[in-house]
């Protein structure tokens, strides 16, 4: 488990990781999750903890499952309970009908990753990127120590602050004064190193870079300083594929109706991956994840 482990350690939008016991049909009994339990061999001590997913079951029917699971457990020969210190927890998941056990194995990095969250910022902007969703798009376009990351769009700093917690070195770039400057409160408050510059995504002062990784400006909040959209994404990505070293990882953020999918492959990228991300009931954006080839 250490590479799934060392792996997941990452994250900022999971919570934990478990070591898969057994599934069940919702309404299980205690006794058939604790037999597999007892099957699975685990030394030490434990605790069950029960979660729901979107209200697959009521709160009161998870307190109960919780509490009658470490009863039962209790009583049964070959399994001690401790709930303030267990050894193991026993994570059970009650999701769309089925109940999901396992053995939590480590926890993500999405405490660490909050903590850096617009609030918690000196230097905040409404059209600012959720920290949560910068450190995902670093993940996908697989930085890592020592990687050279550039967001040409840099704004407030978040992508570059969670590049500088994955080990990497982080590039930011800003057309905005305002922007470029202000975020340097961020960087010190954070204690991060990070290389920031004021200039334009479409003439980026750089020759190489392993990842690009941005959130161009959109919506009333923020500025793209009088350029319409697409011309903006044309721009910024042709940059990019002059940037980005061959089988380098670009990701970024776009409005949903924005047909940029074309000019990446106008600009020699391959569309590996599109997630669609409602932000209200009037927008929903894209992330995009493409492979320089």
């Amino acid at each position: 488990m250490e590479p799934a482990s060392k792996a997941f350690k990452r994250l900022a939008l999971s919570h934990f990781l478990c070591e898969e016991i057994g599934v069940f049909k919702q309404g299980a009994s205690c006794d058939e999750m604790i037999t597999a339990v007892l099957r699975a061999g685990l030394n030490g001590s434990v605790a069950f903890r029960v979660r729901r997913i979107r209200g697959s079951i009521s709160p009161e029917d998870a307190f109960a499952l919780e509490t009658g699971l470490n009863r039962r457990a209790s009583k049964t020969p070959g399994i001690i309970v401790n709930l303030e210190n267990p050894e193991s927890i026993l994570e059970v998941v009650s999701s769309n009908g089925f109940l999901i056990l396992g053995r939590r194995v480590c926890n993500s990095a999405r405490k660490n990753v909050m903590s850096r969250s617009g609030g918690r910022k000196p230097f905040f902007h409404p059209s600012s990127l959720k920290v949560g969703l910068a450190r995902a798009m670093l993940n996908l376009a697989r930085v890592g120590k020592g990687s050279v990351v550039v967001d040409p769009f840099s704004g407030t700093g978040t992508v570059l602050m969670e590049a500088h917690e994955l080990q990497a070195y982080p590039i930011g770039l800003d057309l905005d004064p305002l922007m470029a400057y202000s975020s340097r409160r961020n960087y010190r408050w954070f204690r991060t190193l990070v290389f920031q510059v004021l200039g334009d995504a479409r003439h980026m002062p750089f020759r190489r870079a392993d990842a690009v990784v941005t959130d161009p400006p959109y919506g009333r909040r923020a500025s793209t300083h009088g350029l319409e959209s697409l011309r903006l994404y044309e721009g910024f990505i042709r940059e990019a594929s002059r940037v980005l070293r061959a089988k380098g990882w670009i990701a970024f953020l776009a409005p949903s109706r924005l047909p940029v999918e074309r000019i990446l492959e106008l600009n020699g990228f391959k569309l590996r991956e599109r997630f669609l991300i409602e932000v209200h009931s009037n927008l929903t954006r894209k992330l995009l994840l493409a492979l320089m080839e």
